[in-house]
């Protein structure tokens, strides 16, 4: 399993556009898979807060400590360095569409999206995350 989350965010790491096209390509599984307008939104949004200079090695460090020390990832996510940005993307990116007006409901599911579901909306994002990655 860790293989092979670390040869798609290999993949995935090597276009600037990349993240861009992941919120597009979410966006539109979830309109394909029949979501509503919000849930539709949250797709586009959910990765918003990633950040534009995240490398190659980020990537991998947060695939890394997920499967091996994901008891580390809240310490390190505390700092305003590129790696704590990222693993941390999911909150900032909340509080960043709950500034923009986002619905209460969009800016949990954007929250929520690297946690493990407890609803309907919350798979539903997840298989598309997950299905939108290359």
């Amino acid at each position: 399993m860790v293989l092979h989350r670390v040869t798609q965010t290999w993949r995935y790491a090597f276009t600037s556009e990349a993240d861009e096209r992941h919120a597009l390509r979410t966006a539109e599984i979830l309109r394909a898979m029949g979501a509503d307008d919000e849930l539709v939104r949250a797709g586009l949004l959910h990765d918003i807060a990633k950040p534009g200079d995240t490398r190659l090695w980020h990537r991998i460090a947060a695939v890394l400590l997920e499967r091996f020390a994901p008891v580390a990832i809240p310490r390190v996510a505390r700092g305003s360095g590129v790696l704590a940005r990222y693993l941390d993307h999911a909150q900032r990116g909340a509080e960043e569409a709950r500034r923009c007006g986002a619905s209460a409901r969009v800016v949990s599911l954007i929250a929520r999206h690297h946690r493990p579901p407890r609803d309907d909306d919350e798979r539903a994002l997840q298989r598309a995350d997950h299905e939108a990655m290359p």
